[in-house]
């Protein structure tokens, strides 16, 4: 019976130590912010409307992902993106800029190429889509 119980409990910390080096690479390799850091040029469609945009992606000094998003038309340059989070190939992120109304978000998905992310956007009461181009 102590034969037993040695070997159960050493499968199972075997079991606990494999599956918990798994979530931690899990988790480092579901924030690489590599494949988002650049510029992207693009649009949101919304209510019929298609506004252009450019995003730029940096690393801050802290390593971590920063950026800023651009509207020609509207003459709004360098507002500021807040609460960007990536999941794997997932991205989402908002406008944090004072005057932009009803919290703009956008959430994406980057193709397999790395060169495209597409996604729904959404601002107060209005949803639409967008897409970026590297």
């Amino acid at each position: 019976m102590e034969v037993f119980m040695k070997r159960s409990f050493k499968r199972s910390l075997f079991v606990l130590l494999a599956l918990g080096l798994s979530l931690v690479g899990f988790a480092l390799s579901a924030q690489d912010p590599k494949p988002f850091i650049g510029d992207w040029k693009g649009a949101v469609f919304i209510a019929g409307t298609e506004i252009g945009l450019v995003a730029h992606f940096t690393l801050d000094e802290n390593k971590n992902i920063a950026g800023t998003i651009d509207s020609p038309s509207q003459n709004a340059y360098g507002l500021k993106l807040a609460n960007i989070k990536i999941e794997g190939k997932k991205i989402t992120f908002r406008i944090d800029a004072p005057g932009a109304p009803g919290d703009p978000t956008f959430s994406g998905e980057l193709d397999p190429a790395g060169m495209n992310i597409k996604g729904d956007f959404s601002q107060g009461e209005s949803t639409g889509t967008f897409s970026f181009e590297k």
